[in-house]
């Protein structure tokens, strides 16, 4: 049973480094990759107030198409995603291979699918879940809105395929993306964490507070993950609110004088994932 609910806070910043589109998908896709690998729920991108008005507006719709893009099963995301200018270099996106992209166009009793809802009638809605053949739609027997994506429970392989929304709760099943365009401390509300591990190398190193570290992410139920962006840490003051802080420097003794945020989330979530015990 998987009952952390962990949630990584990205920048709308984290992209400035280049105007180069093909070169921002990559970087996007990379962070993608990683908070898939080490199961994260929620991947939210906050507005840098380092930065005057709504300069980076436009790369945080970005990153959150290309995030939920990458989340979207292959068999879906033509349905889901129609062609974008902005998007035209998603093919060079890592798979995420996670179980809720499945490869086989067979489906069994029991089985949990993402499925994308086409049309309906006053008995229910037509889905489809990735069958083989272009009008092979599962059935579901309740009213939902149309052009969504949902998850769903294989309860039925006959004729037809019946389907309910379901979602397995014992196995990873995608991140939620939420482009906010809000300050980092009104993104936090929405998610409204217990626990939050701000990353930066200002405060006490990793392997200093080790012991404090694990026990403290012992009682945790929602967990709050937040990195800076590429030219500045984070600016805010996250103290005070309903959520606990800890500031952690998880790259001590850093070789290079800067550590790029893609490279802070997969040494921060690795430390994380090894103390999260997972069961």
């Amino acid at each position: 049973m998987l009952k952390k609910q962990v949630s990584v806070f990205i920048p709308d910043s984290f992209l400035s480094e280049t105007t180069d589109l093909k070169l921002k998908t990559y970087k996007t896709g990379v962070i993608g990759r990683i908070c898939a690998v080490f199961r994260v729920n929620h991947v939210v991108i906050y507005k840098d107030l380092s930065y005057k008005d709504d300069k980076f507006a436009a790369d945080s719709d970005f990153m959150a198409d290309v995030l939920g893009y990458m989340n979207t099963p292959q068999y879906l995301r033509k349905k889901a995603y129609p062609i974008k200018s902005e998007l035209r270099h998603v093919g060079i996106l890592p798979p995420l291979r996670t179980p809720h992209h499945p490869t086989n166009p067979e489906v069994k009793v029991g089985e949990f699918r993402q499925g994308f809802t086409v049309k309906r009638n006053r008995k229910g809605t037509f889905v489809d879940i990735g069958m083989e053949g272009r009008d092979n739609l599962a059935f579901c027997k309740e009213q939902l809105t149309v052009n969504e994506v949902y998850s769903f429970k294989v309860t039925k392989v006959a004729k037809e395929v019946i389907v309910t929304p379901d979602e397995p709760d014992d196995v990873y099943w995608g991140y939620k993306t939420l482009s906010t365009h809000k300050s980092l401390k009104n993104s936090l509300k929405l998610v409204n964490p217990d626990f939050v591990v701000e990353t930066t190398k200002y405060a006490d190193t990793i392997d200093s507070i080790f012991n404090e570290f694990e026990e403290r992410l012992g009682a945790v139920n929602k967990l709050a993950i937040v990195f800076g962006g590429p030219y500045s840490s984070i600016t805010e003051e996250l103290d005070g609110f309903s959520w606990d802080l800890i500031k952690v420097n998880t790259l001590p003794s850093q070789g290079t004088e800067t550590v790029r945020t893609e490279e802070a989330v997969i040494s921060t979530l690795s430390i994380i994932n090894m103390l999260l015990h997972f069961d």
